[in-house]
């Protein structure tokens, strides 16, 4: 079974379920508790984790909270630690489990096993030490467990089979882990960049494995740590990472991207030519619903300056603009436009230059011709 790991911290805001500790003792009661009701911190009704729908969890404000069961229902996530005050501490009292994808002992958290007992974590969750400590003191024994679905992930002194001990798990930051992130959101025609962010024991000589799924019937793999994905249309995407140590650990984690719409130009501007005191028209083709912004660069050079529509111009703001009564003056002007995606947060594409020449029409006087005829 995978998880999906978003790594949170206590500062995340509160949301509707979250749990934290307003007192010491027992996970399963309800008293050492408060729950957020989306407006307020209210005393809880239940302990978290014993109905569904807990979201996060924080052991904070010194408390400690004794652990030494199965907590029947899943929570988004266990944080210990709020680093303030005194030491936050969750300790595993008797044969326990939760069901949570990740558990985070934050600045000031403190986890320790008050004896010989095993702690189950689900396949593919998260052990992290982000500034808090993981117990390791005496006495230290291989039947002080840390469970991952059903491998003995650490022990206490890293035997009985345990890949890393506890001290493993302090130095390295705690257990396998990724936390997925990209330069989203990118704009149409740009390479999206994927980071795994590996982190913890055995993070080092690991391998990865991307997918991704996306409009239509998009679909990626890439085994490289960091990907660069190319020729993405708009829309949302997901990406899944999964890290797998060399004892065959592993764990996954995703991350949401955007692809916003961009915008080509499929037709240039054209040159044009007119006569003085006519009108004429430069268009552009492009991709998309852009806007529209024509520019004029006077004389055959300089800076160009944007135009509005008036008795000279229409259509400055569209695909199409009118030079209206050509004048001498209007000669070997430029002409481009800038184009600017729908999306307003993707850079503009400006056109090409287009000339515009004017020329004088050439009257041609009508002449009598006498033709003499001989008889």
């Amino acid at each position: 079974m995978v998880f999906l790991l978003f790594v949170l911290g206590a500062s995340h805001a509160q949301e509707v379920g979250d749990f934290r500790s307003v007192g010491s003792g027992n996970w399963t009661d309800s008293g050492n508790w408060e729950t957020y009701n989306g407006t307020a911190w209210v005393a809880a009704t239940n302990y978290p984790g014993e109905v569904p729908g807990t979201n996060d969890v924080y052991i904070i404000g010194g408390a400690t909270i004794d652990l030494g069961s199965s907590i029947p229902s899943a929570i988004a996530g266990l944080f210990v630690g709020d680093g303030t005050g005194g030491t936050d501490t969750l300790r595993i009292t008797n044969t326990a489990s939760l069901n949570t994808p990740l558990l985070d002992l934050q600045t000031g958290g403190f986890a320790i096993w008050a004896g010989n007992h095993t702690f189950t974590l689900p396949s593919g969750a998260v052990f992290k030490i982000s500034g808090g400590t993981l117990d390791d003191g005496n006495p230290c024994s291989a039947a002080k467990r840390l469970v991952i679905g059903s491998q003995i992930y650490s022990t206490c002194n890293g035997g009985a089979g345990a890949d890393y001990s506890f001290e493993d798990l302090n130095t390295s930051g705690g257990s396998l882990s990724v936390s997925p992130s990209s330069d989203s959101p990118i704009c149409e025609g740009d390479n999206l960049n994927l980071f795994a962010n590996p982190s913890g024991a055995g993070s080092s000589g690991a391998s990865f494995s991307w997918v991704g799924s996306g409009p239509g019937s998009y679909s990626f793999s890439s085994s490289d740590q960091d990907p660069v994905v190319s020729g993405l249309v708009p829309g949302n995407y997901s990406f899944t990472v999964t890290i797998t140590e060399t004892s065959g650990f592993n764990t996954s984690a995703s991350v949401s991207t955007e692809v916003l719409p961009g915008v080509a130009i499929t037709a240039q501007p054209t040159n044009q030519q007119g006569v003085t005191g006519s009108n004429l028209i430069f268009t552009v083709t492009t991709s998309g619903t852009p806007t529209y912004q024509w520019q004029v660069s006077t004389n055959g050079g300089g800076a160009f300056t944007d135009l509005s529509d008036g008795s000279k111009y229409s259509g400055s703001q569209t695909n199409t603009l009118q030079v209206s009564s050509l004048q001498i003056s209007d000669n070997t002007n430029l002409f481009r436009v800038q184009v600017q995606p729908a999306s307003g947060s993707c850079p503009p594409v400006i056109s090409n230059s287009a000339l515009l020449t004017v020329v004088v029409p050439t009257v041609l006087s009508n002449r009598r011709i006498t033709y003499r005829v001989n008889q």
